[in-house]
């Protein structure tokens, strides 16, 4: 056996197996470059393992014919280990000076695999730029950066994944990948070898007639907030000499040809080209229904946001208004009715009713806003659904060069708690690391801030596969101690823990970036090689675990990431983005008519998991819900903030931030204790409190935000130019989606009332919502999210106030004409809610240009026995939410479930009747009732007989559909999706029951679905 040749002792590339023999290469003659030959490549003997092979593969692979062999590496990754430097392995088997270099650059740079590429067009490129230049435009949206040295590799912007080495002894292109959720790297890295081949080859030629070592045309300041300037040669608009074509063809155009085979020329290709929108039929004769389907012309959003100001579109404010009056009307109507009944019997008692009007206005104003509402997307105008507007874009913002020239560093702030790393979170930071390499080449900079509250509470394994996959994908991430519900122990405050989890991550940022301020101030020198933002990073870490008492001391990694940017983009765990989505933000924001800005909330659409019945509805609500608000903000109504898929101004939510009265306490508390926090300091170190950025004292915390932005006069945007392209995911069982709905009813009563024990000192109305009414904030805006948050009570009251009328119009017919009888309230709700409301979306998206007349119709109505089952099933869970607050019952919520996870018919039986035996308890009692009420069993007067069917049926719905509501889960047991996305064994679609059971439970839920069906669509809400 051959030994390989000595290499250095500082290189990890060392292979003890035998070198490989290369044969000459051969001169392509159609370039410069040196086209591989087949036999350039020979193995000495089989000492190799799956490495060489990958080695070999790729090197074959990305080495092509404009690319040089000579000079060429590849450098792989083939082990890695938390704290430790990855091991690296490089091809080809040689101890060259340059080889030597790349792999120890490479290690540092740690990627998944990196590839060094030489050749003539490579060498034409560099050879043009001068030597300030710092990035090269190979396209419109492709800047790809400029390293003076190799040696300058591990600094190199990460997420543009490539990088020209302007050193003349040296002249290469290096590219990486981290690898993504489909490989580790190695089919992502030679797609990009191809990509970069084709844009260099059309690059060269766009710029052939450009000089050696030519002045930059421009150059551009990069504006990420701690790092790199960067100036940025653009040589595709050089104007040179060019043939026409040969003697007697001059006149013939060859631009087409040219475009074809060596791409646009700037001059032919629009700088930024104006958005697709829906396709429009202009009619060929008059249509007196014109205005009812919209026909105006594509929008132009060079004119719509052109620098100028947005304007108001005041048809929401309009609609709110007319809802408020109408809820008006019916409420003296009420009035009235009082009066006409004292004028006849001069009984003034009955005005003592007057005093439930207030709450009666309460719930039925969201009734009568759907009502108004309806009619609207019925006869109301849509053509602002395709416009811009204060509140609402429903173009991208146009290209803006100073914006372009300078873009803001964004930080994706993710929040993660127990969930999968290979299923859940990984896929979601792979799709996000495309949009930061779209956007690292577009010239901005962008790193993941992931606030990790898992961390410390999930196995060793689970804990060192996270961070080893944070470390490979330059992952900043903060975590905190695990909660501790002893004294004195450390407490993860709030209900839901998402805010105080963010709050925890931020607080160490700004703490970090004081410190390194202070660092830089004092201009201290980086002696020893260490980095200042590291260093920054562990003296915050210090002080926060200073102040907590040397109690409580977070972890967290790579300071670069944990510096917040201009703008921040909230994501979940369970996210899709679009690979195009960060420069529209910044020049949103940052553009002309943008400063005002401090949300920019983008329309979701749903990333489907298991795709079973109880999903499919839920997706089906979700896109309904988040088309309604679109068309609301497109009317004028201010944007709400739904926490995640967001883009917020750091600025704007720092000047929003407040000083949370707990930690005010906290402070106190330190200080009386004296020397608690420092032992070495008589009196202790006391610190000022930071201010919080989230409200973590209330479960609703995104409104909270939203309103104290609204307050300091920033504007909160609903963006629909993704069409889509975000996607978020929705709750996979009934039980996640009524958690979902209790946490919103809780966060209302939270908003609306003080708990009672508190009553006698502060009063039932909360500060927030009396705080909220006399705010500046508009009247419409206020109308329209007190009519959302009690349509929560009108909800949860829907089972006491059938029981109630059940009773009184049972027990006394005889009652005052200002009584409203639940049946009649039935009628009312189906005709408004499932009746016009479907008619509404249905021929809104007809109008609007989003679906078939027909294909509308069959989709909503389709899903109507949906809606009848889930929300006639809400009442008695929402009630328990409101009535934990009220109560002051510690009532607390963890994340979502993301993953499916394999069930049996005989695994959820025991589980619904464990999560539902409230709900089962109070339905078995009122059947109880209902049934002991109509027979003799009790004396005459208090019978209630069974033929009254005014009393009977809206009880009945109210029970029957608590008691099915729980059946949901079986019609989707044994659905597991491997990944989710949808690209697992279809094995495993298959319920895990054996035999006859199987089909047997496969018939009867299908029976039941065809049964069912036409049933409720005869008998629905």
């Amino acid at each position: 056996m051959s030994t390989p040749p000595a290499t250095p002792s500082t290189s990890s590339f060392r292979r003890p197996n035998p070198p490989l023999t290369r044969t000459p290469s051969h001169p392509s003659p159609l370039s410069n470059s040196v086209a591989p030959s087949t036999d350039a490549i020979t193995i000495e003997n089989a000492d190799y393992d799956a490495f060489d092979a990958l080695l070999h593969s790729i090197f074959a692979h990305t080495q092509s014919s404009s690319f040089s062999q000579a000079g060429g590496a590849v450098c792989l990754r083939v082990e890695s280990a938390v704290g430790k430097d990855g091991v690296f392995r490089v091809f080809p088997y040689e101890a060259s000076p340059d080889l030597v270099r790349f792999e120890e650059n490479a290690r540092r740079l740690n990627p998944a695999v990196a590839v060094k590429l030489k050749g003539a067009a490579i060498h034409a490129v560099l050879t043009r730029i001068n030597e300030n230049d710092r990035s090269i435009a190979l396209e419109q949206n492709t800047s790809i950066q400029i390293l003076p040295h190799i040696s300058s590799l591990p600094a190199a912007e990460k997420d543009q994944r490539a990088a020209f080495i302007a050193d003349p002894q040296d002249f290469c292109l290096i590219l990486w990948s981290f690898g993504s959720s489909n490989d580790d790297g190695v089919a992502e890295v030679v797609d990009l070898c191809k990509e970069m081949e084709e844009k260099l080859i059309k690059y060269v030629w766009r710029t052939r007639g450009v000089p050696k070592r030519g002045p930059a045309s421009y150059s551009t300041v990069n504006s990420r907030p701690h790092t790199r300037e960067s100036s940025h040669v653009d040589l595709v608009d050089s104007h040179e000499f060019v043939a026409s074509g040969p003697f007697g063809m001059e006149d013939i155009d060859r631009s087409a040809a040219l475009i074809h085979r060596f791409g646009e020329t700037p001059e032919t290709k629009e700088a930024n080209p104006a958005p697709k929108a829906t396709p429009v039929k202009k009619p060929s004769k008059w249509n007196p229904l014109r205005w009812w389907k919209l026909s105006s012309p594509t929008p132009d959003p060079e004119k719509e946001d052109g620098g100028e100001k947005r304007k108001h579109v005041l048809l929401g404010p309009f609609y709110a208004g007319t809802g408020a009056g109408l809820a008006l009307y019916f409420i003296t109507s009420g009035i009235s009715v009082l009066v006409e009944e004292y004028i006849l019997d001069g009984n003034a008692s009955r005005f003592a009713l007057i005093v439930v009007l207030p709450v009666i206005y309460a719930v039925s104003i969201f009734f009568c806003l759907q009502l108004v509402g309806n009619l609207s997307l019925i006869f109301g105008p849509v053509a602002q659904y395709h416009e811009n507007s204060v509140y609402y874009s429903a173009l991208p913002p146009p290209a803006d060069p100073e914006v372009d020239s300078n873009l803001p560093h964004i930080t994706i702030q993710l929040p993660v708690y127990k969930e999968s790393l290979e299923l859940t979170i990984a896929p979601s930071i792979f799709s996000i690391k495309k949009a930061m390499q779209t956007y690292a080449r577009q010239g901005g900079t962008s790193a993941i801030f992931v606030c990790d509250d898992g961390l410390r509470l999930i196995s060793e394994q689970d804990r060192n596969e996270r961070i080893q996959f944070y470390a490979n994908h330059n992952i900043g991430w903060v975590a905190r101690p695990r909660h501790d519900g002893k004294e004195g122990g450390f407490k993860r405050r709030g209900k839901f823990k998402k805010a105080s989890n963010m709050n925890y991550g931020l607080t160490l940022s700004m703490k970090l970036e004081r410190h390194l301020q202070i660092l830089l101030e004092s201009q201290e020198e980086r002696d020893s090689g260490e980095d200042l933002e590291e260093k920054a990073l562990q003296l915050a870490i210090e002080e926060v675990y200073r102040e907590s008492g040397y109690k409580f001391k977070p972890e967290a990694s790579l300071a670069s990431s944990l510096r917040v940017g201009a703008i921040i983009l909230i994501i979940d765990a369970d996210t899709v983005v679009p690979e195009d989505c960060f420069r529209d933000a910044a020049r949103e924001m940052f553009g002309k008519g943008g400063e005002s800005v401090g949300i920019i909330q983008h329309e979701s659409d749903v990333m489907q998991v298991a795709h079973h019945y109880f999903e499919n509805g839920i997706t089906h609500f979700t896109r309904r819900i988040n088309k309604c608000i679109s068309y609301g903000c497109a009317n004028g109504e201010v944007a709400p903030f739904v926490g995640h898929n967001a883009f917020l101004r750091w600025s704007a939510v720092q000047d929003a931030g407040f000083l949370d009265p707990y930690d005010l306490e906290e402070a106190k508390v330190r200080d009386a204790a004296g020397d608690a926090t420092d032992p070495e300091k008589p009196g202790g170190e006391v610190m000022a409190p930071e201010r919080k950025m989230w409200s973590e004292s209330n479960v609703s915390e995104d409104f909270d935000l939203a309103l104290r932005l609204l307050l300091k006069g920033y504007t909160l945007r609903w963006a629909t130019y993704s069409n889509g392209g975000f996607k978020e995911g929705v709750s996979l069982t009934v039980v996640d989606e009524l958690a979902r709905w209790q946490k919103y009813a809780y966060g209302c009563d939270e908003i609306i009332f003080n708990p009672l024990i508190q009553w006698w000192r502060k009063g039932p109305i909360s500060k927030q919502l009396s705080g909220f009414l006399m705010s500046k904030a508009p009247v419409h805006y206020k109308i329209g999210m007190t009519s959302y948050m009690f349509s929560y009570y009108g909800i949860a009251a829907a089972t006491v106030g059938s029981i109630l009328n059940y009773l009184l119009l049972g027990l006394a017919p005889n009652l005052d004409r200002f009584y409203l009888k639940s049946f009649e309230i039935l009628l009312a709700c189906v005709v408004v809610f499932p009746g016009l409301g479907n008619i509404g979306f249905t021929l809104l998206e007809y109008r609007i240009g989003h679906r078939s007349l027909l294909g509308a119709v069959i989709e909503n109505l389709r899903w109507v026995p949906f809606f009848v089952f889930f929300f006639g099933g809400l009442s008695i869970h929402l009630s328990t939410a409101i009535l934990a607050h009220m109560f002051s019952y510690d009532m607390t919520w963890g994340s979502t479930g993301k993953e499916v996870e394999k069930s049996t018919f005989w695994i959820e039986v025991p589980r619904i009747l464990r999560n539902f035996r409230l709900s089962f308890t109070i339905c078995i009692a009122i059947i109880a009732m209902m049934i002991i009420m109509s027979t003799d069993l009790i004396p005459f007067e208090y019978q209630i007989p069974g033929w009254n069917w005014a009393l009977i049926i809206p009880v009945s719905l109210v029970v029957g559909c608590h008691a099915l509501v729980p059946l949901f889960p079986l019609f989707s047991v044994g659905v597991t999706p491997v990944t989710r996305f949808g690209d697992g064994d279809d094995n495993h679609s298959i319920p895990p029951v054996h035999g006859l059971t199987c089909h047997l439970y496969k018939a009867l839920r299908y029976l039941v679905l065809i049964v069912l069906n036409p049933w409720l669509m005869k008998f629905s809400y």
